[in-house]
């Protein structure tokens, strides 16, 4: 599916020139430079980790973009088996009564959703390859830490957790969301079962997040000592507007999980600030409500991985919602849903699962087939996705399309 990687350029003037191509430490060993990374950002991000990684790749093979976007494919390819890892924990939990191997099923097809989805962001872009550190902090390697944790309590555990949390921020900004990600999985785990509100902020629970918290702190203060006045992109736009372009972010990203068909480099905002908003805007307020009520219908009626599901799709997703101004000129970008995209495939399993229990046996081979083709297309439109971003001409002319299209 993502053969034409290894034939693939880098992007010239786009990410790849200012993140290898010119990035000094790539090019530069020693220590001073390495210190240099860890303590500043460059070109308005905080990713040293990342800059390590180049530099290794660089050393063993040079600027050779073949080997770059290999190193790319494999950091994604061991996401989506992490990915397989945590799903089996899950379905255990969610859906206790499946047998080994539709468990077993279930799972490779939530790492088939997130490896084989056609964003073009997945592979070919090489400032993704750490995109999802926050799922490395929850199973650093093969050992759910976290996971690990809430089993046996032992604290190794959550410092292992806590020390990945400082290294995937090195990695990624969006690693800041882990503490938020942790206490969704205390919730979905029953860890919240039993204490009463008065009792809440003195719980154990959240009494061992507090580092966390701390960490996350000390990583904003970080991040605005280092980019002060960088979060003004949306300054122009009033909150009412920013609310409603939340609604329609949440919506367009789910409809993109569901049918990845036509996705572009960027999507930029439908008006300049201080112009007004388009009246079909509003109607993806109504939308939102409508998935919603879905999603709490099915918690209500007793099948919570579809709102756990949700949860983890929301929560990753939302320092990129709009609420928060952003510093870039984009309503929505495909390659924010590189771990979001994840709770969305448990959340389609999870509803997948109350209908096949719901239908005649006879409709269950439909079922299944359905799901076959679906993946199919996925798998087509990664290798078709992929082949656009070939060099800096083809992924330019999609940018032009995206214009003209919206001209």
């Amino acid at each position: 599916m993502f053969s034409p990687t290894f034939s693939n350029d880098f992007q010239l003037a786009w990410d790849d020139t200012w993140q290898v191509l010119e990035n000094p430490l790539v090019h530069d060993s020693s220590l001073e430079v390495i210190l240099y990374h860890f303590t500043h950002f460059w070109q308005g991000q905080y990713s040293p980790v990342n800059s390590l990684y180049y530099l290794l790749i660089d050393l063993l093979f040079g600027m050779n973009a073949t080997a770059f976007h290999t190193a790319c494919l494999l950091i994604h390819l061991i996401n989506s088996w992490l990915v397989f890892s945590i799903s089996l924990r899950f379905i255990s939990r969610f859906l206790p009564s499946t047998g080994y191997s539709r468990t077993q099923g279930y799972a490779f097809f939530y790492s088939f959703a997130f490896c084989y989805p056609s964003y073009p962001g997945r592979i070919c872009r090489l400032d993704q390859r750490f995109q999802n550190y926050p799922l490395w902090t929850v199973y650093p390697f093969r050992d759910l830490a976290y996971f690990r944790y809430i089993q046996n309590s032992k604290p190794i555990w959550l410092i292992i957790t806590a020390s990945a949390y400082v290294f995937g921020f090195a990695s990624k900004e969006q690693a800041i969301l882990l503490p938020l990600n942790l206490l969704l999985i205390d919730f979905a785990w029953g860890r919240f079962t039993g204490i009463k509100w008065s009792q809440f902020l003195s719980s154990r629970v959240v009494l061992e997040k507090i580092s966390f918290f701390l960490l996350a702190l000390a990583f904003l203060f970080f991040t605005w000592a280092n980019s002060l006045g960088t979060v003004q992109q949306e300054a122009g736009y009033p909150i009412y507007q920013r609310i409603v372009f939340a609604f329609y972010s949440l919506v367009e990203y789910v409809f993109r999980f569901l049918t990845p068909a036509k996705l572009y480099f960027f999507h930029p905002y439908p008006m300049t600030p201080g112009e007004s908003l388009p009246l079909f805007y509003w109607g993806y307020l109504l939308l939102a409500v409508i998935i919603g009520y879905f999603v709490w219908e099915h918690y209500r009626n007793g099948n919570p991985i579809v709102l756990i599901g949700f949860l983890f799709f929301l929560v990753n997703l939302v320092l990129v919602l709009h609420i928060i101004p952003l510093p870039r000129p984009v309503i929505t970008a495909d390659r924010y849903m590189y771990l979001s995209v994840i709770g969305l495939a448990w959340a389609l399993i999870g509803w997948g699962q109350s209908w096949i229990t719901s239908v005649k046996s006879k409709n269950l081979n439909i079922i299944l087939l359905g799901g076959l083709v679906w993946m199919i297309f996925l798998g087509v439109q990664t290798n078709l996705r992929t082949a656009e971003w070939k060099d800096t001409e083809s992924t330019k002319s999609n940018v032009i399309e995206l214009i003209e299209k919206k001209t």
